[in-house]
């Protein structure tokens, strides 16, 4: 029966090749974006199985309450982890981290930046890395050891063999390398070039306090055992670290966050989590299944609309004995074998397309074939494909009435045109749906990236201040200057973008005692302002050289309003941490941080004081003048840093282009939302095609006989198109409230902007229109230029 199945299928194909090709490329086409998105969903589900301690891994998260404000944080105090391990006998290791950092190494003339973390020993037990090299035990047990990744290892020796070698780092101190290990995948919350023991920062930067319980500067990891209750340790966590500073009153909260959860959740809304990355991975895994729908709809639409050639090879069939059964199976044997050879080229589209794919999503995602669980999936989607794609032409087609269909009568076709026009429409709703979500998305990147952030990010270009830079800052500075190309040279302490510091601890004349609200600072010279174009609003910017200005800040619009409803503050006296300062002026609002958010109240210091403080390094912001030679000037720049810091590479990046690598995520999402859209769309319209050919084969007699009546082409075109418009209308209705409920759902917590939806959704539903119109116009076309003579002598 097989065989028969397989020949009958076969025959079929060559028989009626055009139409055999349309319909297994559709399929394939539907087959090969879900196998995409399912590798990417693969890929994302699986962030972090590489640690074999997942499950019992956990970060240490704090809620703290800010004037009613619930703020979820991951800094922890430097104390914290070596007591937790102390008192706590659930734990087995707890160990803290910095955020990272890009350094330079430098072996003989070979020098490269690497991205690394200082981090305490029991970190390696934690993530418990593979060593390809060295021991575990031993690897960072002295602060002038360093462990290289695989890759990092490899880029300054060219080998994994390198135990017992020496690096610089950052041109300054010399580390023994004492283990290496293997790359941990790229998707993993923990991937570095270089670890360093902790203790090594801490002894490198002793003003800045990472022995004191009230500065939440690091991050710290936990395993516990698995018999443990996360309940009960979270419960005996939730207030251990302010009673640790002494606190009179309990207000900020502790607990431990699974690493289970760390991809797909950890989004916080006062206090509550929400659904992070999970929401992204539901939205393609949905679109999956509905591009896979579409495609069988597709093929069941074509295969019904080519039934008429088939309808007395069926009829034939039943006269000489088969029965319906044997019928149905026959139709699905062949349904099969197409979904097949559809299988077949749809790993080969998936093959063909991976790269650009890959380069969409930012992964390096491969087939797999050679893994069973990828070749039980395809193998399952074939014949699910099959079995659904076929099963309604199989039913359809087996249940003609012989004799009438021998005779040349009608069919009845009542019940399954309603099925067909239904198909379209959920083809349709689908595709259009897609298309919303693309024009969405875009619109909402669109907006944050031309929103007023309160600076000016073109022709800025930032260099990390390194080296010797800061010894001959102020030289540096005017010779830029002197090359009569640059505007003005300012130094922060990070980027504007970002502001990695914050306290509650300010007071001012007239804060209500019982007020508690989080502002944010940073340290910046008096060139700053000028470098970023921010405008003051009230008093003045920092004097050069900060003369006379060592107790002086500038705080934003958000900060002085809390201060004074008209904000203006200038002259006044503020505390932070009980220490006094005087503002100087009032700077317009800027974005930081959270690019869709808005504003939040900030205060600049002068970078002097972070020096003073422990903080180091910086950021110089180089503001050029409109219209000049951007690679020339960059060879400038280059020569003038390098001639006082000879030993450290130039690197520099662009403003505007940090700041669009903000919306990666959601450029990603809009490629792939508006890849799967055209894809849909083009799936909708071979059944379209498809369903119009058929209607046309349907009212072939009827178009004659009007067409010998007297009736135009153009008259017959539109009552041919009319049905198809109609549905196309009701896939637009139904698309549109069920897209904007999605989108609502999926920009839940972002600053979006929409002022034109309805004018969008028009657009759109007539785009739709267009397309749908253009498609079946082809087959309308074809039968009102038909010769009606040859139609109604057939009949």
């Amino acid at each position: 029966m097989i065989k028969n199945f397989i020949k009958s299928a076969l025959r079929n194909l060559w028989k009626t090749k055009g139409y055999s090709f349309l319909n297994i490329f559709g399929l394939a086409l539907g087959i090969a974006v879900t196998a995409l998105i399912f590798l990417w969903v693969e890929d994302e589900v699986s962030w972090n199985n590489n640690f074999v301690n997942k499950k019992d891994i956990y970060i240490t998260k704090s809620k703290q309450t800010y004037d009613g404000n619930i703020n979820v944080f991951e800094s922890t105090p430097g104390p914290f982890a070596k007591e937790l391990q102390r008192e706590f006998p659930e734990v087995i290791h707890a160990g803290r981290l910095n955020w990272g950092s890009s350094n330079l190494f430098t072996v003989d003339e070979k020098q490269i930046y690497q991205f690394g973390y200082y981090a305490d020993p029991q970190i390696l037990s934690i993530l418990a890395p593979e060593f390809l090299d060295g021991d575990a035990k031993s690897a960072l047990n002295e602060p002038s050891k360093i462990v290289l990744s695989e890759s990092g290892a490899i880029k300054l020796f060219g080998t994994t063999q390198a135990v017992g070698k020496t690096v610089k780092f950052d041109n300054n101190e010399v580390f023994t390398v004492s283990g290496v290990t293997k790359d941990f995948p790229k998707n993993s919350s923990f991937r570095y070039d270089w670890l360093i023991d902790f203790k090594k920062l801490e002894s490198a930067n002793a003003n800045f306090g990472y022995d004191n319980w009230g500065n939440n500067s690091v991050i710290t990891l936990v395993q516990l055992d698995p018999t443990a209750d996360l309940s009960a340790v979270n419960n005996k966590l939730k207030y251990y670290i302010e009673d640790k500073q002494g606190a009179k009153e309990h207000v900020d909260e502790n607990f431990l966050y699974p690493m289970e959860r760390w991809k797909m959740y950890n989004v916080f809304k006062q206090g509550i989590e929400q659904d992070g990355k999970i929401k992204s991975v539901r939205l393609f895994t949905s679109i999956a299944w509905l591009v896979l729908l579409i495609a069988c709809i597709n093929f069941m639409n074509l295969s019904t609309a080519r039934s008429e050639k088939r309808a007395k090879e069926v009829s034939m069939r039943k006269i000489v004995g088969a029965k319906k059964k044997s019928l149905i199976f026959q139709f699905l044997g062949e349904s099969i074998v197409f979904a097949f050879l559809a299988g077949l080229l749809a790993i080969g589209l998936v093959k063909l397309g991976l790269p650009s794919f890959n380069s969409f999503v930012y992964k390096e995602l491969t087939i797999g074939i050679d893994k069973w669980s990828h070749i039980g999936f395809i193998t399952a989607i074939i014949f699910v494909c099959g079995i659904v794609s076929g099963s309604y032409p199989a039913f359809f087609l087996s249940s003609f009435d012989p004799l009438t269909t021998l005779k040349g009568g009608a069919r009845k076709i009542g019940s399954s045109g309603i099925i067909r026009k239904a198909l379209v429409i959920i083809q349709f709703t689908a595709a259009i749906i897609l298309m919303i979500c693309t024009s969405v998305i875009y619109l909402q990147v669109q907006h944050a990236k031309n929103r007023d952030l309160g600076f000016d990010r073109s022709q800025v270009i930032m260099t990390n201040i390194q080296g010797d830079m800061s010894k001959h800052i102020d030289v540096i500075k005017e010779e830029l200057k002197a090359t009569g190309k640059i505007d003005a040279v300012g130094l922060s302490i990070s980027s504007i973008l970002n502001v990695g510091s914050n306290t509650s601890g300010f007071k001012w004349d007239g804060k209500d005692p019982k007020s508690s609200i989080l502002i944010g600072y940073t340290f910046v010279d008096p060139d700053f302002i000028d470098a970023l174009s921010i405008k003051l609003k009230d008093g003045r910017n920092f004097r050069p050289n900060f003369l006379g200005d060592s107790s002086s800040v500038l705080i934003n619009e958000s900060f002085a309003k809390l201060i004074q409803p008209d904000g203006l503050v200038a002259g006044k006296p503020i505390e932070m941490n009980e220490l006094p300062f005087t503002i100087a002026g009032v700077v317009d609002n800027y974005i930081y941080n959270n690019i869709y958010g808005s504003p939040e109240p900030l205060m600049l210091a002068p970078l002097d004081v972070g020096y003073k403080y422990g903080y180091t390094g910086g950021v110089m912001n180089i503001k050029t003048k409109a219209g000049v030679d951007i690679p020339e000037l960059i060879k400038q720049i280059e020569g003038i840093v390098k001639k006082y810091n000879p030993e450290f590479p130039f690197d520099y990046k662009f403003l505007d282009e940090a700041f669009n690598n903000f919306f990666s995520t959601e450029i990603m999402l809009q490629k792939l939302a508006s890849l799967f859209a055209i894809l849909a769309i083009i799936i909708s319209c071979l059944g379209l095609l498809g369903l119009a050919a058929f209607s046309a084969e349907q009212r072939a007699r009827e178009v004659s006989i009007r067409k010998v009546l007297g009736a135009s082409v153009g008259r017959l075109v539109g009552m041919l198109n009319l049905e198809f418009i109609i549905l196309v209308g009701i896939s637009c209705l139904i698309a549109f409230p069920i897209a904007w409920y999605f989108m609502n759902e999926w920009l839940n917590g972002y600053s979006y902007h929409m002022n034109m939806p309805w004018i969008i959704f028009i657009m759109i539903a007539a785009l739709a229109l267009i397309i749908a119109l253009f498609t079946i116009s082809t087959q309308a076309l074809r039968a009102a230029t038909s010769n009606p003579t040859k139609t109604l002598r057939n009949e």
